[in-house]
C-alpha cells in the first residue's frame, strides 16, 4: 500500500511539471513567432482584410443539446490519441454527425498540434472553430484570427485577472468569441463578469489530470450567471450528456472520446 502511494505521488508530481513545462515552453513559441512574424506585421495583415462577427457563439445558443467536437492528435495523459491522423477528413465527419462547432488544438509540443492543421480545417467546414491552445500573451489574439480562428480559449488558471480582461478586449475588438476555461468556484467567480464570454469548465485537473464528470454540474448548480456553460473533458458516453443535460447544461465539448470513435 505505501509503495502504491509512493507510485501515485510520483505520478501526479511528473504531471504538475509537464504542466508547468507547456507554459513555460509556449513562451519560448510565442518568442520565436514573434522574431519571425511581429505583432505589428499581423494586425497590418488584419486591417487589410475583412473582419466578420464571429458565429462560434450563436452556433451555440438555443440548442437542446450541441457538441463542440474536437480535433487533437494527442494529449498528455493519454499519449498518442490518433495514429493514422487527417484533420480533415475528421473535420467532415463530424460536420456530418451533426456538430455545431470544432475545437482544434494548436499547441505543438504536448498536444502535437499546429497552426497549419487549423488553417487546413478552415477550408473545408463551414463550422466556426475554436482555438485551443495556451494563450499567454496578445500576440497570440491576433495569430488566431489570422489564421482562421473564430474563438479563443483563455485558461483562468494560468493567466492574471488584469489579462483576462485585456485579453477578452482585445479578442471582442477583432470579433473574435471567447471560451474562459474555470476549473473550481473560485476561478468562476473570477471570471463571472465576462457577461459576452462563454464560460468552460474543464473537468480534467490541469494540475493532476485527473477527471471528475461532477466538476461540471458543481459548478453549473452554485452558478446564476446567463452565460453559455460548456462542460468539457470526461465525457464518454450517451449517458453522460443525459446526465449533463438533466443538470442544465447542454453544450458539450468532446474530444478524445470522438476522435477513438467512441461515442457515437
Amino acid at each position: 500500500m505505501i509503495f502504491q502511494i509512493k507510485i501515485v505521488r510520483l505520478g501526479l508530481h511528473y504531471l504538475n511539471l509537464k504542466y508547468s513545462q507547456i507554459v513555460l515552453k509556449k513562451r519560448t513559441r510565442v518568442s520565436e513567432a514573434k522574431s519571425i512574424v511581429s505583432i505589428e506585421d499581423i494586425q497590418n495583415q488584419l486591417a487589410k482584410s475583412s473582419s466578420l462577427k464571429s458565429n462560434f457563439k450563436n452556433n451555440l445558443e438555443n440548442q437542446a443539446q450541441a457538441i463542440i467536437a474536437e480535433i487533437k492528435k494527442a494529449s498528455p495523459s493519454a499519449g498518442i490519441i490518433a495514429e493514422d491522423f487527417n484533420p480533415i477528413l475528421k473535420a467532415q465527419e463530424y460536420e456530418k454527425m451533426g456538430a455545431r462547432a470544432l475545437s482544434i488544438l494548436t499547441e505543438e509540443d504536448f498536444f502535437q498540434g499546429s497552426n497549419k492543421v487549423l488553417q487546413d480545417v478552415k477550408k473545408v467546414t463551414n463550422l466556426p472553430i475554436l482555438r485551443k491552445d495556451f494563450i499567454i500573451d496578445d500576440y497570440q489574439i491576433y495569430e488566431s484570427k489570422l489564421i482562421g480562428a473564430d474563438c479563443i480559449l483563455l485558461i483562468t488558471s494560468i493567466l492574471s485577472d488584469s489579462q483576462i480582461e485585456e485579453y477578452v478586449s482585445k479578442a471582442e475588438a477583432i470579433n473574435l468569441d471567447v471560451l474562459i476555461e474555470v476549473h473550481d468556484e473560485e476561478e468562476l467567480a473570477r471570471v463571472s463578469r465576462f457577461h459576452n464570454a462563454l464560460i468552460g469548465v474543464n473537468n480534467r485537473n490541469l494540475k493532476t489530470f485527473e477527471v471528475d464528470l461532477m466538476n461540471a454540474v458543481r459548478l453549473r448548480k452554485n452558478y446564476d450567471g446567463n452565460q453559455i456553460f460548456i462542460a468539457e473533458s470526461g465525457i464518454k458516453s450517451s449517458a453522460d450528456i443525459e446526465y449533463l443535460v438533466s443538470n442544465d447544461i447542454n453544450v458539450f465539448l468532446i474530444g478524445e472520446s470522438l476522435m477513438r470513435g467512441n461515442l457515437f
